[in-house]
């Protein structure tokens, strides 16, 4: 019997990672905080994100169609179990490895940004390389809080650096 349990699961794996279901690193972080106090986490589709896109230029555009999904989690450390400093380091921890990685500050084309960006409390995160990337992440702490805006599709650092101009000729202000 245990030896068919043990099959059993090997084939699950096997299946989930042969068929693309694997969960990601990014889906344990959402699932660890799913429906715990304090925790409010949003998730749009390609379908939920196509509407906005009056508000963005041609390049933001190419951008934005690029993306498959958008998520976000913000983490009140008045309203739950961890300080904001525990969730961030959480969430940094389990966005490491396995093709995870840190972006420098310095590489994104945000002049305004860069100095805070490079303070302790924000980390941009990509997973495969910069070139492209499947994942994007921006960790923030920001008073009590723990934020985490994740962007999945075929990213890049130059896709990263259309948004931020655009941000800035529209006045978007996105220094935290």
């Amino acid at each position: 019997m245990k030896i068919l349990v043990k099959l059993g699961i090997f084939l699950a794996v096997l299946l989930n990672s042969l068929l693309g279901l694997a969960e990601s690193k990014a889906d344990r972080v959402y699932n660890m905080f799913n429906g715990k106090e304090g925790v409010t986490s949003l998730s749009f589709s390609k379908s939920a994100i196509k509407p906005f896109e009056i508000f963005f230029d041609e390049e933001s555009k190419k951008v934005i169609y690029k993306m498959e999904k958008i998520q976000f989690l913000t983490y009140d450390q008045n309203k739950g179990e961890l300080s904001s400093n525990d969730a961030f380091n959480r969430i940094l921890k389990e966005l490491s490895g396995n093709g995870y990685f840190l972006i420098d500050p310095d590489k994104i084309d945000c002049e305004d940004c860069k100095t805070n960006w490079k303070n302790e409390n924000i980390r941009l995160i990509g997973n495969g390389n910069e070139s492209n990337m499947n994942e994007f992440h921006l960790l923030v702490i920001d008073n009590d809080s723990c934020l985490l805006f994740s962007f999945f599709g075929e990213i890049t650092i130059e896709d990263i650096n259309n948004c931020t101009r655009f941000s800035k000729s529209a006045k978007v202000n996105i220094t935290m």
